[in-house]
């Protein structure tokens, strides 16, 4: 076993560390009294497709009669076509009595009222009480993870949603959580010099952005602070992991390929949790 191993260091508050390594934040409290550490897990869901106005341009338009040779002229039907207009008023009239939310489409382009078919069902209701989409299993299992890691040191945490559905791990405003935030210069975020990546550390940041891709283990950063990340290359390099940058800015990751550096890495996270998801723990 590694003296630096997570399974022979003790519990420590600093081990958090690990979580601010994976893209976690710290916010201070007025004057700086007191700290919190904030983490959002998942990746944001993609912009739903804007697909043009189908409905109006599939709508047929009546087409001039090119037999008659004389000029168009307005059918009987235009003037029975107001009380459908008067129809569609009423029709979001009803939608502010019942309390459900109104789309705001501006004036219909046709007199014809819309479609009475009712839409989509509403999503889940979340913690906050903001919708909740499709939740990913392993993001719900990190979050569960990381409140008893949090817990496990002495910082009770919560999690709560955003309205997009992914769950954020934040922790009280706490005395004992400022020098983390004066270590790691929270605005902007900068890692400090030197960062010693030992197994606890690496066992949080493990929990929060760690899985496979392939051959190759990957540890995600965070995607907000750029300057983070050749500083937390170079101290998985110190920590003998022998990682490289990859991915993308939206969700860059340092990257460790080789069963000898994958093992060195699960060797200091220490043994697997009891209840683990899939494709999260380093062989």
């Amino acid at each position: 076993m590694s003296f630096y191993s997570a399974d022979a260091l003790p519990r420590a508050i600093t081990d958090l560390e690990g979580v601010l390594c994976a893209g976690g934040g710290m916010s201070l409290f007025g004057r700086g009294t007191a700290a919190r550490l904030t983490i959002v897990l998942g990746a944001p869901p993609p912009p739903p497709d804007e697909a043009p106005d189908e409905d109006l341009d599939d709508e047929p338009e009546p087409e001039p009669v090119e037999s008659t040779p004389e000029p168009a002229t307005p059918e009987p039907e235009a003037p029975t076509e107001e009380p459908p207009a008067r129809a569609w008023e009423e029709g979001v009239d009803e939608i502010y009595d019942d309390d459900l939310p109104v789309r705001d489409d501006g004036a219909p382009s046709t007199p014809e009222p819309p479609p009475a078919a009712p839409g989509p069902a509403p999503s889940p209701v979340g913690v906050l009480g903001c919708s909740v989409g499709r939740t990913d299993p392993m993001t719900e299992w990190r979050a569960h993870a990381l409140c008893c890691a949090f817990r496990g040191r002495g910082v009770p945490a919560e999690v709560e949603r955003l309205p997009d559905g992914r769950p954020v791990v934040r922790s009280a405003f706490r005395a004992d959580l400022l020098p983390l935030a004066e270590h790691w210069h929270t605005d902007p975020k900068h890692v400090p010099d030197p960062l010693q990546l030992d197994g606890p550390r690496l066992r949080l940041w493990v929990l929060a952005a760690g899985r496979w891709a392939g051959r190759a283990y990957t540890l995600g950063l965070d995607p907000l602070a750029p300057t983070t990340h050749e500083p937390l290359l170079t101290a998985c390099q110190r920590a003998g992991l022998g990682a490289t940058l990859a991915g993308d800015s939206g969700e860059p990751v340092v990257r460790i390929v080789g069963r000898a550096r994958q093992r060195r890495l699960a060797e200091l996270v220490g043994d697997r949790p009891r209840h683990l998801h899939d494709g999260v723990w380093p062989d």
